[in-house]
């Protein structure tokens, strides 16, 4: 596949087909990157994708079916029949397979898996299958080089000759197995060229590991890459023995998964899986069912600060000064709760030690005190601008509340990420509208109680 300067366009395929020109399209559509391409086929029509699709070499067919997501790869997959699916699997990465037949009906990947003609590939695909879709060992790859610690140098060379050219993906690092397939080490593959034929790859072999296990959240697993600049993670089951690696482009994946993820469940929508992420904007029904839990509760708790209100409804006709700023209330409070909150998820990493969190509480503390004198004095001079007479001790009162408010707030936003987190409910949940809501309560029983109790001096 050449490298080209500018992707193909929609027009430019739906007029090849309409025209006939199976040769020129042919040329066009290989010579295309599998990003590219993919993107370009999800905007044709049904018809003019399955034409487009049947065109492709391969090796470029099974490249583009990974590419696509998960709606346009079932109505190909449909559309291929198991005789054209079986084969495009069969050249696919293991990984990239098992993902695409993860998303298919039980019965319809147990149909294709059994009619691939390689029992091995038939295994792995069963194996990865059979992991967690979110665990490390549901995003390994069994594409992976192993070299024997008893082996010698020139050993290891002619094993890595037989079977580097069976796999799918450039290989960088080689993997050290004992006698029973255990992880024992790794060492790249330049330093396998350059050592003396007669070495044992034992005293080549670098001991200092890092691995996962097959159980091990995939995010975790995305981290350890991320933190040790690694180009891939071996994974291991419970005996040590090694099952395959994660590369740097998987890492990157899940990644950008739980970064999209988490901007869904902080905002209250409730994302389960990728499928759900991928048609928010398009399914009218799985959208209402992700974002209708989340403004449940959030109605439920505002009904709170409407009680609330209703019990002070005497302090507020009596002042309505007071009563304005309420809203400036709670949109500060809100809005520095929310930034604590985010401060905690992205500092702590999900790894909620209490140690840690003490001391994030301690500086957050801190922090929300500051920016509660500070916007206090400032609510204090607005409310001497805005009423001459009794404007002083209004200000104090918006003042002080802002403070007690915002200390209150920046303490919520952060301690109730790791409640969260220690009752099993995802972390990233207590931002957005549920913050929101319980700050509100807090606020306009904090207000209008010292409203209430100064307002002999307002009004």
């Amino acid at each position: 596949m050449t490298n080209i300067t500018a992707a193909v366009k929609q027009e430019q395929l739906t007029a090849l087909i309409d025209s006939g020109e199976r040769q020129r399209l042919r040329m066009l559509l290989n010579d295309q990157h599998p990003a590219d391409l993919a993107e370009c086929l999800q905007e044709l029509d049904p018809e003019h994708r399955l034409s487009c699709f049947r065109l492709l070499d391969l090796d470029n067919a099974s490249a583009v079916l990974a590419e696509l997501d998960t709606e346009h790869q079932r109505s190909l997959l449909k559309d291929l029949g198991d005789i054209g699916v079986v084969t495009i699997i069969s050249s696919m990465a293991p990984d990239d397979a098992a993902d695409l037949l993860a998303e298919l009906p039980e019965e319809k990947a147990s149909s294709i898996i059994s009619q691939m003609a390689d029992d091995e590939e038939k295994a792995e695909l069963v194996e990865l299958l059979s992991f967690k879709d979110d665990s490390a060992g549901g995003i390994m790859s069994t594409d992976y080089l192993a070299v024997n610690a008893s082996m010698r140098a020139d050993e290891a060379l002619v094993h890595l000759r037989e079977t580097y050219k069976k796999e799918e993906e450039e290989i960088y690092d080689l993997f050290v197995v004992d006698a029973d397939e255990r992880l024992v080490g790794w060492l790249s593959v330049k330093e396998l060229l350059m050592a003396p034929a007669d070495a044992t790859v034992e005293s080549l072999m670098d001991t200092n590991l890092i691995q996962v296990s097959v159980d091990t959240d995939q995010e975790e697993a995305a981290e350890k890459i991320q933190k040790y600049d690694l180009l891939s993670l071996p994974v291991v089951d419970k005996e040590g023995r090694l099952r395959g690696i994660i590369t740097a482009d998987d890492a990157i994946d899940v990644i950008e998964e739980e970064a999209d993820e988490d901007i869904y469940q902080s905002s209250g929508i409730d994302v389960t899986d990728a499928e759900t992420s991928e048609n928010l904007g398009t399914n009218v029904r799985q959208a209402f069912r992700a974002r209708i839990p989340w403004l449940v509760v959030t109605l439920i708790i505002e009904s709170g600060s409407a009680m609330v209100i209703t019990h002070f409804d005497q302090v507020i006709k009596q002042t309505v000064i007071a009563a304005s700023f309420m809203p400036l209330l709670t949109s500060l409070t809100g809005s520095v709760a929310m930034q604590s909150t985010c401060i905690t998820l992205r500092s702590q990493k999900r790894q909620f030690a209490w140690k840690h969190t003490m001391k994030n509480v301690w500086h957050e503390a801190r922090v929300g005190a500051l920016l509660g004198i500070a916007c206090g004095i400032m609510a204090y001079l607005l409310s001497c601008i805005l009423r001459q007479q009794g404007g002083q001790t209004l200000g104090i009162v918006v003042g002080v509340s802002l403070f007690i408010t915002m200390s209150t707030g920046v303490l919520i936003g952060t301690l109730i990420p790791v409640i969260f987190e220690r009752i099993g409910i995802e972390p990233a949940h207590a931002s957005g509208p549920l913050i929101t809501s319980l700050l509100d309560v807090c606020t306009m029983t904090i207000y209008l109680s010292i409203v209430h109790a100064f307002l002999s001096h307002i009004v």
